[in-house]
Parts: C-alpha cells; structure tokens; sequence
C-alpha cells in the first residue's frame, strides 16, 4: 500500500495558522495617541508673562484609550521656573479629549526661552511626545487681572463672576467662557460703562441652568484697544 504523504498538508495548515494570528494581531493593534491643534499661549503666541497664568490646549486622539498626560517645563538653557504634572482625571478611558490648561507663571519666574514637553500614554503602553518653546517677557502695558472670583448659587442656576480689571491701553472687551466636560458657553462683554477705561470692576452674572451637574472651568479673557490680551481662570462645581 501507498504511504500517504502528509506533510504538505501541515504545512498548509501552519501557514493558515500564522497568517491567522498576524491578521488578528494587526486588527488588535492600536495606533499610537495623537495630539493635534497645539496651543501655547494667546494665539499661539508661545509666550508667557510672570504674575500671569499661560493657556496650553490641543486636541487628543487615543484608539486605545487614554490613560495620562503629562506636562513639563522647563529652562532651556540654565536655571529657572520649573513645571511638572500628571493629569488622569477626565483623561483617563477616553478617546478622545480637549488638553486645555492654564498654567500659572511665578511673578519671580526667570525670563529667557522655555521648552514644553507634553507625553500622552494610553492604556496600551503607548507613548507620544510632542514639544514646544515658550518665552518669558516683561510687558508693563499688558491688561492685569486681580481678585478673579467665581461661584453658583445653591440652585445651580446662577454663576457668580466678579474681578478687578487693570488696563493702561484701554479696555475693548471682556470675554468669559465656561466650560465642562459636556457643556460649555462663552459670553462676550462690551459694555459702555468698561470699554475705554483703565480700571473696571467687573462683576456679572449668568444663566447657567442648562449646564448639567459638574465641575467647571472658567475662563477671563481681558483684551484692550492695543490688541493685547491676558487670560485668567477660576473653578467651581455645579451640585
């Protein structure tokens, strides 16, 4: 009798094999996280100002789902103002986020040029790492913003805002945004009463009824007559 031959046949079948397990783990594979539209500072001027704070947003992208961003900052050359932090919360299991931070700079900080290094890690181990420069000047003429407060009212209908606004160029408008991780909304004032003046007390208050139960970001943007603008940024919780 005839042996039958079977080794073709196994290797077929170890090939189906391998190529089975390469698909799967190609369908398996995540990309790396991504962050797009970087923004450091207004207008992505990618300056700061000591005694102020500096905004850094962008948008991130993470198949396999986040897991933590991290910030650094520091000196690019020497000794100087030094910034470290990990965030997690309202990163942690998404795909997608907004990275938008606002920074506070010592009053003491060095001035000179800064490097930015944000790492975004996802729940795969996955790791990207974008950088950036930031430079510390001295402006004088810059708007100033003190005694910034924030707060709802016990119904969570209502959102307190008041501070003392500084600004030798004139004030041309003062814009507020709130935002959370699922409502958010910008009010723009132009006021007869602020814009053109030097000094202004600014204290309003909004409707914030439709904005569900959370925390909240919110953001005071002072511009005057010269086109310069400084952002500052308080927090509250709707219960």
């Amino acid at each position: 009798m005839k042996k039958l031959n079977i080794k073709p046949f196994f290797a077929i079948l170890f090939t189906v094999i391998i190529l089975a397990s390469c698909k799967k783990d190609k369908d398996e594979f995540s990309p790396a996280p991504t962050i797009t539209g970087l923004e450091i500072g207004s207008n992505n001027s990618k300056i700061g100002y000591p005694g102020n704070d500096i905004h850094i947003e962008g948008e991130i992208f993470a198949p396999a789902n986040l897991a933590s961003v991290a910030l650094e900052i520091h000196p690019k050359t020497g000794t100087g103002w030094k910034f470290e932090q990990v965030y997690t919360e309202g990163f942690v299991g998404l795909k997608n986020a907004e990275f938008h931070k606002h920074i506070d700079i010592p009053a003491n900080a060095v001035l000179g040029l800064y490097h930015i290094h944000i790492k975004i890690t996802d729940q795969a181990g996955q790791v990207t790492e974008v950088e950036s420069e930031l430079e510390l000047k001295k402006d004088a003429s810059l708007p100033v913003v003190t005694g910034f407060e924030v707060g709802a009212n016990a119904t969570g209908t209502d959102l307190h805002m008041e501070a003392n606004v500084t600004a030798v160029n004139k004030i041309a408008r003062i814009v507020a945004e709130v935002e959370g991780t699922a409502w958010k909304k910008e009010f723009v004032y132009t006021d007869a009463a602020m814009v053109g003046q030097t000094t202004y007390n600014f204290h309003k208050h909004v409707n914030i009824t439709e904005a569900p139960i959370g925390h909240y970001h919110v953001h005071l943007k002072v511009v005057d007559q010269a086109g310069k603008e400084i952002e500052v940024e308080e927090h509250f919780d709707k219960k």
